[in-house]
C-alpha cells in the first residue's frame, strides 16, 4: 500500500513539474490577463509539489520505519500511534499531539 502512495506521489509530482509549453510565450500588452493567469498557475502547482514532496518524505520515512520494524510508533515520543490514525493516514509516523506540534513548527 505505502509503495503504490509513494509511486502515485511520483507520478503526480512528475506531472506538475514537467515545463510549461506555453512559459516561453507570454506577452504584455492586451495579453497581460494571460501571463497573470499563467504566473498564479505557476505559483500554484509550485506550493502543490511542495504539499506532495512533504507527503512523499512521510510515506519514504513510512516504509523506513517498517524496514527497521518500529512502524506503529511516533517518531515524536515513541509512544504508539492510534490504530484510527493508522488506519486514516497510513504514513503516519507521528501520534496526534507530536503531528499537531510539527505541524505548527512548518
Amino acid at each position: 500500500m505505502l509503495v503504490e502512495k509513494l509511486e502515485h506521489l511520483d507520478r503526480d509530482i512528475a506531472a506538475l513539474t514537467e515545463p510549461n509549453a506555453d512559459a516561453g510565450s507570454i506577452q504584455f500588452g492586451k495579453r497581460a490577463g494571460d501571463a497573470t493567469a499563467a504566473a498564479a498557475e505557476h505559483l500554484s502547482r509550485v506550493a502543490t509539489v511542495e504539499q506532495l514532496d512533504v507527503v512523499r518524505g512521510e510515506v519514504v520515512r513510512a516504509i523506513a520505519k517498517i524496514d527497521q520494524g518500529t512502524s506503529g510508533r511516533c517518531d515524536g515520543c515513541d509512544a504508539p500511534i492510534a490504530p484510527a490514525r493508522l488506519a486514516a493516514l497510513a504514513w503516519a509516523t507521528r501520534c496526534v499531539p507530536c503531528a499537531s506540534v510539527a505541524s505548527r513548527r512548518r
